[in-house]
């Protein structure tokens, strides 16, 4: 039901935007997307760094940032200088990058569970 909303939704937004619109707080909207994949790769770097599971889902979440900023960034983009500055970006950054964090998030489900100074799992 919800995927059925979101799909009218999504034919209703390409027919009503005219691919020009105009956006508030555009700059804010960046640097948070920003911030939040500098937080999600600081966080993968520590959990993988401590070998525990829990980095899969970070990883995982890190790695869909990336992709949606690639995305976006090559989406927005105008024609000319800036449109090739996003896709190197994408294509030799964040994408590879996202790819590795796929991996990483994939391959971290199979560590064993992190012990204790004990012997035990917590």
């Amino acid at each position: 039901m919800t995927a059925a909303v979101l799909l009218a939704w999504t034919v209703v937004l390409g027919f009503l935007l005219d691919g020009q619109t105009q956006v508030r707080n555009w700059s804010v909207s960046w640097v948070g997307m920003d911030l939040l994949q500098v937080t999600g790769l600081v966080a993968t770097a520590i959990l993988l760094a401590r070998r525990v599971r829990t980095v899969s889902p970070v990883a995982a979440a890190t790695a869909a940032l990336l992709v949606l900023d690639a995305w976006f960034d090559v989406a927005t983009s105008d024609d000319g200088g800036a449109r090739y500055v996003a896709l190197i970006m994408a294509f030799l950054v964040e994408l590879p990058a996202a790819l590795w964090l796929a991996w990483l998030a994939a391959f971290a489900l199979h560590w064993e569970a992190h012990r204790s100074e004990g012997g035990r799992a917590p």
